[in-house]
């Protein structure tokens, strides 16, 4: 009996993971401008507290806040796609940086190794066939998951009015819903809704006075597209640990194949390296703290879970997920060991 009640309770666990994934996977179109809806008003709900005590009408306070978060991501989005253009035209200069590049680089090779540029060029035309597809399959991807962002986005500004303006139904009818432990439902929605606010917000802390410290180093070592690479660099770090290292890693790249004499380029990558060990070890600790109180491993299983379901949105949204799970764990005696072992305490 009771190996069957411990198969019984393995099996439960894993239909309600499996039927979880199912429902992120297959409810993605529906979920993800919600979930992102109830992050924005997360954030805003303190504006439009301050708002509804000035006098005004909550639908009011609720249209200005969703305002203020569509002309500041539609600004964002204006100001890179113009970049973007810009950087298109110069493509073809690009192009021809990078050839020169890779002949200096199959040169250095072949006075290591001996293997001749010609002989390097064709192993690598048998292999550029599979590198192009790639390269094509990861641009028409990007295409589309930025057009879809855009219209996830439209839907999201629609949710964050709603909820910021029927949130007192919502949380009347979750408690009253909970029966007897409303003491609890009540804490978990306070706490869930703090972790959220705090978290986004020291997120865009952190990525506006990164973005001000990147603006400075490429402007001072004359980059081209500095504007670009911050605002780029700036909103890569909203992804906890790997988009850090990816808005240092381009830029740097960039300035390989601008053809820099290499004293330069190391330079430059090191005080690369220092605005992002600021980031890790000074902004983070200091704005952000230990606010989703995630331990490192779980955070990177929230980022590779959320990249697999739902791409780059889900590499943003399912780190305050976790740390709203782990909330709920909390305040449930059976899920109580969950919330320990995912718990950076």
């Amino acid at each position: 009996m009771m190996m069957k009640a411990v198969i019984f309770k393995i099996n439960s666990i894993l239909f309600l993971i499996i039927a979880t994934v199912a429902i992120f996977y297959l409810g993605a179109g529906f979920l993800k401008p919600l979930v992102f809806g109830f992050f924005f008003a997360t954030l805003m709900w303190p504006v439009a507290i301050f708002l509804e005590k000035k006098g005004l009408p909550r639908m009011l306070a609720a249209l200005i806040c969703a305002s203020i978060v569509y002309l500041t991501v539609s600004g964002l989005l204006v100001l890179v796609v113009s970049q973007l253009g810009q950087f298109a035209e110069s493509l073809p200069e690009i192009g021809d940086q990078l050839e020169e590049l890779l002949a200096a680089l199959q040169q250095s090779v072949a006075n290591m190794t001996g293997i001749s540029p010609e002989r390097q060029a064709s192993l690598f035309e048998e292999r550029s066939e599979g590198l192009a597809e790639t390269i094509q399959a990861f641009v028409q991807g990007f295409l589309t998951g930025f057009f879809t962002t855009l219209g996830h986005f439209f839907l999201t500004n629609v949710y964050l009015f709603l909820l910021l303006t029927n949130r007192s139904r919502i949380k009347t009818f979750i408690l009253d819903y909970s029966g007897e432990k409303k003491e609890k439902a009540k804490s978990v929605i306070n706490k869930s809704a703090t972790v959220s606010h705090h978290y986004l917000w020291g997120r865009i802390k952190v990525m506006s006075i990164l973005g001000g410290l990147y603006l400075v180093a490429f402007l001072s070592f004359d980059v081209r597209f500095a504007l670009l690479f911050t605002v780029v660099g700036a909103l890569l770090t909203i992804i906890p640990y790997i988009g850090p290292l990816l808005s240092g890693v381009i830029p740097v790249a960039f300035t390989l194949v601008e053809g820099e004499d290499y004293s330069y380029i190391l330079f430059f990558a090191a005080v690369v390296l220092v605005i992002q060990l600021i980031e890790s070890y000074i902004l983070e600790p200091l704005i952000i703290g230990d606010e989703v109180n995630l331990a490192p491993l779980y955070i990177i299983i929230a980022i590779i879970i959320g990249g697999m379901l739902w791409g780059i949105l889900g590499m943003i949204l399912f780190v305050p997920l976790f740390a709203i799970f782990r909330i709920i764990a909390e305040h449930t005696p059976k899920m109580q060991p969950i919330a320990k072992l995912i718990s950076n305490k």
